[in-house]
C-alpha cells in the first residue's frame, strides 16, 4: 500500500467539508483509498475522536472507538501502524499477565492463524516455548486487517467510521478554557485543521500533552518546571536480522566500523561472544553464545520453509530471523555525560532527540559489524521486513551515506521505553500496584480495583535511570522499591489513569497514562499497550455517545462495553466461568465491587512475577489453585438477593424500599421475581402501553409482561434472554442473577442523574 495515502476504511467520506462544491464531494466519494483529502487550508474536517499515534496503543483506540460507532480520525507519523511492537520491530510479546483477551487476545489469534497455515510456531522467542513472536510485517498486516474490519462493521450497520492518515501528524491543539476543541494536523504535508470532541495521545513520546498545556510528569519532574538533566530510560533501535546460509548479499555486507566502533566493542562482547555460554537457567551467565543470543529475540521465519522454536535449545541453533534488541541499548553502558540513561531532554528537544536517535542507529549497526566480523556469521537485515525509500541516513545526518543499504532495512522508529506522563486524577505508584498484585495470593482475598480499565503483568524494568536520585520521591519510591514493590501478578489500571486532573476532550493510552515512573517500566510493553488502549478509545467513544466529559461518565457503563468485547477487567478468574461463557461479564464485575463471595477463591503462591520457573507457581496452576469457583448455577435466596441489591444499588434506597418486599427471604427466588425488583428499582411503574413480547414464555397477560418488556428495553436481559425464552419461573442463580444486576447498574445510570 502506498504510505503516503491515507487509508479509508469506510465508504463514505470521513468528514464533513465545509463550503465546497457537490463536484469535489462525488470525485472524493470514488476514491477507496486516496491521496490525502483536498480541501482550502482554510476549511476544517470533522470527527468525534483525533488519535494522534498509530502504535499499539492508538490503533487499539481507533478500533475500539471506531466499532462503538463514532467518527475516528488516527494519525500515524510513520507509514506503518504498531509503534513498538511493528514499527520499532520489538515483535516478541512482553506477557506475563497471561491476559490475552480484547483487542490484544484477537491481535494474538490472528497472528497465530497466519503462521498456522504456514506450518510454523509462534513460540520462538525468550528461550521458551510458552510465547507469542511474529515478524514485524506480519504485525503490520494483521493490525491492518483488523482496522479494516472495524472500519467496514462501522459501515455495515450505519454510524461511525476508521479514517488512518500516514505521515500525518498533530502540530497544534486547540482548546478554549478547559475544553479541547480540535487540532491542526500535517497530513502527509497539508496544513489542516480538524475539529474533535475528543482527542487521545497515543504518541510514543507524549508529544501531545504540552501541546495541549495539560499537566504531565518527564523524569522525576513534573511540569510546568521540567528538568531536562533528569532521567528517563534508554532508548534502542532495533533491527531485525536474518541468516543468509549461501553468504550475505553484497549489499548487505558492513565492509568498514562504522563510527565508534571500538568504544561499543568491550560492552559488545560481554555480552555476546563466540564459545559463550549457553543458557539455562537464572541468572543468566554472561557472555552468551549467538544462538542464545539469538533465541531471546527468536521470530519466525517466512522466508525459511523449516519450522523452530524456542522451547529447547536444540531449537535455537535452527532460529534464522531474530531482533537486535540487548545489547544495543543506548547510552547503554557507555552512559551519557557519566550518567545511566538519557536525560529528558529527549523528550522536550526534538533536535536532542534527532541527534539521539542517529547516535542510538550508529550502535545497531556497530552490532551488526560486530556480527559479520568479530562472530563471523553469515548475518545481517532482514530484506523481508523494512525498506525505506528515504534511507534513514538522509534524516539522521551522522550516520554515514555508505551504510544507507543496511539502513533502508532498518526499522522506522527506535525503541522508546518512557514518554512524558500525564497528571491524572489517579496515579498508581509501585506500592499500589504491588498490593493490588497481591489479589488472591497465599490466601489473600481480593484486592481489586473497582474501576478497573485494563489488566497487565510485568516487572518494575527500568532501563538504566533507575538510581535514587532518578525516581519520584513524591510517591515514596527509591531503586530498592524495585525489589520490595516487584508485582506478585498481574495488576489493574484505573479510570482516573486516562483523565486529566484539569482538561476535558483530552485522553491518553500508551506510555502516556497517569502513573509513576517506576510503574511506566511495567505498563510500557505492547500487551498492556493495547488494553489500555482499547479502554481510551472505548472512553472516548462514549464520552461522544453520552454528550459528556470523560471524567462524568460512569466508569461502570465503560466496564460493561469493555467486558462485552472480551476485555478482563478483573484479576479473579474461575474453574466454573471461563472467558466464553455466557455470565463472564457479569460475573466479572461482581468481582470488582464485591457483589458476591464466591464458593471459592483462587490460593496461587506469592513469587516475583517474571518467576515463571517457580516450583511453587507451577505446582499451583497445575492443580488449579490459580483459579477459585465462584458458584455460578448455584441459586439464590430471597436472603442473598436482597444483600445484592443493597451492594450495587444502595444509593436507591427509596427504589430500594419499594422492590424488595417481593422477596421470600429463606426460600430460593425465581428470575421473574428479581426481573420485577430490577425494574421497580429502575423506575418502572405499570402503564396501559401496548407492545409484543419478545419472550415466547412472556405473554401479554401475565404480571410480568410490562417488568420483563421495560428491561428488555434498556438491554437488561441481552444475555439471559438472548435465545428468544426468559424462563421466569426458573430459579435465579449466581451467574444469572450477576448478570442482570451489571446491565441494570448500568442503564440505572439515567436515573441516578
Amino acid at each position: 500500500m502506498n504510505p503516503k495515502k491515507c487509508l479509508r476504511v469506510h465508504s463514505f467520506l470521513p468528514h464533513r467539508l465545509r463550503r465546497m462544491g457537490l463536484l469535489l464531494l462525488a470525485a472524493a466519494l470514488l476514491l477507496s483509498l486516496h491521496e490525502t483529502p483536498l480541501f482550502a487550508e482554510r476549511d476544517t474536517m470533522e470527527y468525534d475522536v483525533v488519535i494522534a499515534g498509530g502504535g499499539a496503543g492508538g490503533t487499539s483506540a481507533a478500533i475500539s472507538a471506531a466499532r462503538l460507532g463514532v467518527r475516528v480520525a488516527l494519525l500515524e507519523e510513520t507509514d506503518w501502524l504498531g509503534g513498538q511492537m511493528t514499527a520499532a520491530a520489538v515483535s516478541t510479546m512482553d506477557d506475563l499477565s497471561g491476559n490475552k483477551t480484547g483487542i490484544y487476545g484477537e491481535f494474538s489469534e490472528n497472528v497465530r492463524y497466519h503462521y498456522f497455515k504456514k506450518e510454523k510456531s509462534v513460540s520462538t522467542c525468550y528461550w521458551d516455548g510458552n510465547t507469542i513472536a511474529f515478524e514485524p510485517s506480519v504485525g503490520k498486516d494483521v493490525l491492518l486487517s483488523m482496522v479494516e474490519q472495524a472500519g467496514q462493521r462501522a459501515s455495515r450497520e450505519g454510524a461511525g467510521l476508521l479514517d488512518v492518515y500516514f505521515r500525518s501528524r498533530v502540530t497544534a491543539v486547540h482548546r478554549r478554557g478547559p475544553k479541547i476543541q480540535g487540532v491542526t494536523a500535517d497530513l502527509d504535508g497539508r496544513k489542516t485543521n480538524i475539529a474533535c470532541s475528543v482527542l487521545i495521545d497515543a504518541t510514543e513520546y507524549g508529544d501531545i500533552l504540552p501541546m495541549a498545556n495539560a499537566l504531565y510528569r518527564a523524569g522525576n519532574s513534573k511540569s510546568p518546571i521540567i528538568d531536562s538533566n533528569s532521567r528517563i530510560q534508554d532508548i534502542t533501535w532495533v533491527a531485525v536480522i536474518k541468516k543468509y546460509p549461501d553468504g550475505i548479499p553484497q549489499n548487505l555486507r558492513i565492509t568498514t566500523p562504522p563510527p565508534g566502533y571500538v568504544k561499543y566493542l568491550d560492552g559488545f562482547r560481554k555480552i555476546v561472544v563466540e564459545g559463550g555460554n549457553s543458557f539455562r537457567k537464572y541468572p543468566l551467565r554472561m557472555p552468551v553464545d549467538f544462538p542464545t543470543h539469538n533465541a531471546y529475540r527468536g521470530l519466525p521465519d517466512s522466508s525459511n520453509p523449516l519450522d523452530y522454536t524456542a522451547a529447547s535449545a536444540d531449537g535455537w541453533a535452527k532460529i534464522t530471523k531474530t531482533g537486535i534488541n540487548w545489547g544495543n541499548d543506548f547510552p547503554g553502558a557507555e552512559q551519557w555525560e557519566g550518567k545511566g540513561g538519557l536525560p529528558v531532554a529527549y523528550l522536550e528537544d526534538p533536535e536532542f532527540r534527532r541527534d539521539v536517535n542517529a547516535r542510538a542507529l550508529l550502535k545497531t549497526l556497530n552490532f551488526i559489524y560486530y556480527v559479520q566480523h568479530e562472530l563471523r556469521e553469515p548475518w545481517s537485515v532482514a530484506d523481508d521486513e523494512f525498506y525505506s525509500e528515504v534511507p534513514v541516513t538522509k534524516t539522521l545526518g551522522i550516520v554515514p551515506n555508505e551504510y544507507a543499504e543496511i539502513v533502508r532495512r532498518f526499522p522506522p522508529l527506535p525503541y522508546v521505553r518512557e514518554s512524558r506522563r500525564l497528571v491524572g486524577i489517579e496515579t498508581p505508584n509501585s506500592k499500589t500496584v504491588r498490593y493490588n498484585s497481591e489479589s488472591y495470593r497465599d490466601g489473600r482475598g481480593g484486592r481489586e480495583i473497582a474501576t478497573s480499565m485494563a489488566i497487565g503483568g510485568y516487572i518494575l524494568d527500568l532501563h538504566a535511570g533507575d538510581t535514587d536520585a532518578d525516581l519520584e520521591t513524591e510517591f515514596g519510591e527509591s531503586s530498592a522499591s524495585i525489589r520490595t514493590d516487584m508485582p506478585q501478578g498481574p495488576f489493574q489500571v484505573p479510570f482516573g489513569s486516562f483523565i486529566p486532573v484539569e482538561v476535558d476532550g483530552l485522553l491518553v493510552a500508551e506510555k502516556n497514562l497517569s502513573m509513576s515512573r517506576l510503574v511506566s517500566g511495567a505498563l510500557r510493553l505492547q500487551p498492556i499497550s493495547m488494553l489500555t488502549g482499547q479502554a481510551a478509545g472505548t472512553i472516548a467513544a462514549l464520552s461522544v455517545r453520552e454528550g459528556k466529559s470523560a471524567r462524568a461518565l460512569d466508569p461502570r457503563l465503560v466496564q460493561l462495553h469493555l467486558l462485552e468485547a472480551g476485555s478482563a477487567l478483573s484479576l479473579c478468574e474461575y474453574h466454573d466461568v471461563p472467558r466464553n461463557h455466557l455470565f463472564w461479564p457479569g460475573v466479572q464485575m461482581s468481582n470488582l465491587y464485591g457483589w458476591f463471595t464466591p464458593l471459592d477463591l483462587p490460593s496461587s503462591p506469592s513469587a516475583k512475577i517474571d518467576d515463571i520457573y517457580n516450583n511453587r507457581v507451577v505446582l499451583a496452576r497445575l492443580f488449579g489453585l490459580d483459579k477459585g469457583v465462584f458458584g455460578v448455577d448455584a441459586p439464590l435466596t430471597g436472603a442473598e438477593a436482597e444483600t445484592l441489591l443493597q451492594k450495587s444499588f444502595g444509593e436507591e434506597k427509596d427504589a430500594l424500599l419499594y422492590a424488595l418486599p417481593t422477596f421470600g427471604l429463606s426460600s430460593f427466588i425465581s428470575r421473574g421475581d428479581y426481573a420485577d425488583a430490577l425494574a421497580r428499582i429502575l423506575g418502572y411503574r405499570a402503564t396501559p402501553e401496548e407492545f409484543i413480547s419478545r419472550f415466547s414464555d412472556i405473554v401479554s397477560t401475565s404480571r410480568l409482561a410490562g417488568p420483563i418488556h421495560f428491561l428488555s428495553e434498556k438491554g437488561v436481559l441481552d444475555r439471559v434472554g438472548a435465545s428468544g425464552v426468559f424462563m421466569p419461573d426458573s430459579l435465579l442463580t449466581r451467574g444469572a442473577a450477576a448478570d442482570m444486576t451489571m446491565r441494570a447498574v448500568v442503564a440505572g445510570r439515567e436515573r441516578r442523574k
